[in-house]
């Protein structure tokens, strides 16, 4: 005869959130706090490393917020010592979007550069 040994299912976001909102206790809230703080920092390290020159991106989480959702080619990288920084070539439409709230941009200009934009918040299409 054979036993089986259950595992414990993994749980859900859903279920977690609920856990959080109904049950947690400060030293719980501080544990999530600090692990989701801890995997944000990756998720922002992992994203900033996998952009390279000619990457297609698109800007999210982003300030001042109407940069959200900007489309463009990285043109240049560089890394610093503790950040990496990029040039990116808006595309047509973003630099239209754009236009809107920097009158600095000439009607003419069909694609507009952003410089010294975080690698953070660029994430590739």
């Amino acid at each position: 005869m054979t036993t089986s040994v259950t595992a414990q299912a993994a749980p859900t976001l859903l279920s977690s959130i609920d856990f959080i909102s109904l049950h947690a206790t400060q030293e719980d809230l501080d544990r999530v706090y600090a692990a989701a703080k801890q995997r944000t920092r990756a998720l922002r390290e992992a994203r900033a490393a996998s952009v390279t020159k000619d990457a297609l991106i698109r800007l999210a989480n982003v300030k001042p917020k109407y940069m959200d959702g900007l489309t463009g080619k990285v043109v240049d990288v560089r890394h610093g010592r503790s950040t990496t920084k990029v040039d990116i070539e808006l595309d047509p439409e973003s630099t239209n979007r754009l236009r809107f709230h920097r009158a600095n941009i000439p009607d003419d200009v069909e694609r507009h550069k952003l410089t010294n934009v975080p690698a953070s918040v660029c994430h590739r299409q």
